[in-house]
């Protein structure tokens, strides 16, 4: 029979053969579909599936690595991990086996929880849940010879701090899961946590091993060491004045506690920091017990008006600048007069006739105002940028604070004059003192650094420190002349405090008044030192930042910074200089030291006549002075219940005059910041965010 096509015919063997042809063809695409889907999924999706199929038939658990130490320069642990123990549970498996209640109630027991926080980890729905960690060796061994179904003990470590409170602020702390929460331990936390272990089980469909079942260990792997730039004995030496001031035993204290405190040592040839204490402090090891503001790193957080002690920026500048000449006379009356405000020297009727070497000698407020006015202030901000003040210096510490400058649109030349001598500016102490190593390393700003390098677990350095300039400031020869008159103020002026016999010192002393609420406050200060050493080749600056003192930098920050400096000098072998001065220069004509004084409360004299303001306030050992005319007293400075020394005078405004003087009274003590301060009572000065 045949069929007919296309006006044709077809035998039935050829539609037959046809039809098969393309049976043969169909299956053959099948087949070159299915071995393509084969190899790819053998070679591409090879591993994942494996992977998958691992994850079905093995359970792992977690083996937590050794996080890595952190050390400081020398190679002395200053956080570790130590072994531990951690109590975890297999739900599934505690479900099958039937027995949840006993597991709880055996569980509860020997581990001293609550039986509804056992019952609810050991029943999630999970497939590990810990159900304590970091327990004590002999309560893991109890759980172990109980062999409760579904419960299992897996190995931990959590972090020791070996040196307790020691560098605290700058190590930081991990948390229970050894997760970086602060300082060091968070800012390097991913080059120290390292890589997790498993212990792999072979397991059925329905969760429960497999008898005789292939079980695998991966080794965790330890994470990096971390080597600070810190010294360990410097931070020793720090810290131990630091416990002397907060416990009121620090000289000239006489009992009296400051509010907070901060030492800084910086080599200012790196920008390393060798040293970064603060008080009050914690011990990371118990960090949870202490109150959180005893854990914020104020040296880096916190900002405070330098005083005196950023009259070396202002005197680089002018010297670079070349508005001034050492040699160049200057002739102090005892104020200056900006936009009709007298601002007033420390000395009583000033200094007279005296060099700019003189100058900065005897720290003359009205001479350093002079050179802002001679710098104006385009060139003034100028270096006060160049300098780092009003932005981050990039230090590795989380939360650091940018300081506070005057807005440059809105500042006047009264402005320009505060900001000479240290006020109406907010700076943080590593802005200062990396500034004023600037000044110490031949004019170049360094970034602050605490990482010196990081360690591999084979002990292999892994990134070496490198040093970063951030730019030049002043040129080499200004800083050296600087260098030379900064020395100057503590062989022959009002730095002599920080005196050494046999070294060459250079430093500074300087006292803020605390702003609060737009105005400054009464009898409490900022007292500060810095200082570097030795001036013509310094291996050290040290700042001392203390917070709320009734007394002034000189006295309270000039002992503390030289004890840490002579420590740290011998520390770091530097030898006598043979051509040093044994002894101070010989004293400045009219300039006395008198002994600090026990702080007295001043009492309240508003509104009674003369006499019996007098009477009650030298029977409080107060002197008196008067300004006005009338019959009561309408104001009073310092006012009532501020702390200044004993025996300090208190100025009395009498009769219906309002407002203060623009000229404050000498107050008979050798600071030089406090007279232009108590000369601008009450001025708000103009402030923006860094």
């Amino acid at each position: 029979m045949t069929q007919a096509i296309g006006g044709g015919t077809m035998s039935p063997y050829v539609v037959m053969r046809k039809r098969i042809a393309f049976l043969f063809l169909c299956v053959s695409l099948f087949l070159v579909v299915l071995i393509v889907r084969l190899g790819y999924v053998q070679l591409v999706l090879g591993e994942f599936l494996g992977d998958k199929a691992k994850d079905i038939h093995f359970r792992g658990v977690p083996v937590a690595p050794k996080r890595g130490n952190i050390e400081d320069r020398n190679g002395n642990v200053l956080a570790m991990s130590v072994s531990s123990e951690t109590v975890y549970a297999i739900p599934a498996q505690v479900k099958s086996s039937g027995r949840s209640d006993e597991i709880v109630n055996k569980l509860s027991e020997v581990l001293g929880m609550p039986q509804s926080e056992v019952l609810a980890k050991i029943t999630k729905r999970s497939a590990l849940e810990y159900v304590k960690k970091r327990v004590p060796a002999e309560v893991a061994a109890r759980i172990r010879m109980l062999n409760l179904p579904g419960i299992g003990i897996t190995e931990d470590s959590q972090r020791f701090y070996p040196n307790g409170s020691l560098a605290s602020h700058i190590i930081g702390f991990a948390g229970i899961d050894n997760q970086g929460l602060e300082g060091i331990e968070l800012t390097r936390d991913s080059e120290m946590k390292g890589v997790p272990g498993y212990i792999l089980t072979e397991f059925s469909a329905n969760g429960v091993p497999l008898p005789r079942a292939n079980h695998e260990y991966l080794s965790p792997k330890t994470g990096n060491t971390v080597r600070l730039t810190i010294d360990k004995n410097i931070q020793a030496f720090a810290e131990r004045e630091l416990q002397k001031l907060m416990s009121g035993q620090g000289t000239n204290m006489n009992g009296q506690a400051p509010k907070s405190a901060s030492i800084l040592v910086m080599e200012p040839n790196t920008g390393e920091m060798l040293a970064l204490a603060t008080a009050p402090s914690f011990d990371p090891n118990s960090y949870q017990a202490f109150d959180a503001s005893a854990r914020r790193n104020i040296a880096v957080q916190n900002g405070y008006e330098p005083g005196s002690t950023f009259k070396i920026i202002t005197l680089a500048a002018a010297l670079e600048e070349k508005k001034i000449k050492p040699q160049e006379h200057f002739f102090d009356r005892g104020f200056y007069t900006v936009l009709g405000k007298n601002v007033r020297c420390w000395k009583a009727g000033g200094h007279g006739d005296q060099s700019f070497i003189q100058v900065t000698e005897n720290s003359c407020n009205p001479g350093f105002i002079e050179m802002g006015q001679r710098l104006g202030i385009d060139k003034f901000y100028k270096y006060l940028t160049d300098f780092g003040f009003g932005k981050k210096t990039g230090i590795e510490m989380s939360g650091e604070a940018f300081g506070i400058i005057a807005n440059k649109k809105r500042a006047t030349a009264l402005d320009l004059a505060t900001m000479s001598i240290g006020q109406t500016n907010n700076v943080t102490a590593i802005q200062l003192i990396t500034a004023v190593s600037a000044v110490a390393n031949g004019g170049t700003l360094m970034k602050p650094q605490l990482v010196k390098e990081i360690v591999g677990p084979t002990g292999k350095v892994i990134v070496p420190f490198q040093k970063q300039e951030v730019r030049r400031v002043i040129s080499e020869s200004t800083a050296k002349l600087e260098r030379e008159m900064l020395e100057s103020v503590v062989t022959n002026g009002t730095g002599r405090r920080a005196f050494l016999p046999g070294y060459r010192v250079a430093g500074k002393t300087g006292t803020a008044q605390k702003v609060q609420n737009g105005a400054y406050m009464q009898g409490e200060y900022v007292a500060s030192f810095v200082s570097f050493a030795p001036a013509d080749n310094p291996r050290a600056v040290i700042l001392v930042v203390i917070d709320g003192v009734p007394f002034y930098g000189g006295a309270v920050g000039g002992p503390v910074g030289q004890a840490v400096m002579l420590d740290t000098l011998k520390y770091l072998g530097v030898k006598p200089d043979l051509n040093a001065p044994l002894t101070p220069g010989k004293p400045l004509p009219d300039v006395v030291f008198p002994p600090v004084k026990k702080p007295a409360i001043v009492p309240s004299v508003i509104g009674l006549p003369l006499g019996e303001a007098e009477k009650a306030l030298t029977q409080a050992g107060f002197k008196v002075m008067q300004e006005g005319k009338g019959q009561n007293v309408i104001d009073q400075i310092p006012h009532a219940d501020a702390r200044v020394e004993a025996g300090s005078s208190i100025l009395l405004y009498m009769g219906d005059e309002a407002g203060r003087p623009t000229l404050a009274p000498w107050w008979e003590e050798e600071d030089e910041d406090i007279e232009a301060i108590r000369s601008l009572q009450g001025r708000v000065p103009l402030t923006e965010p860094g």
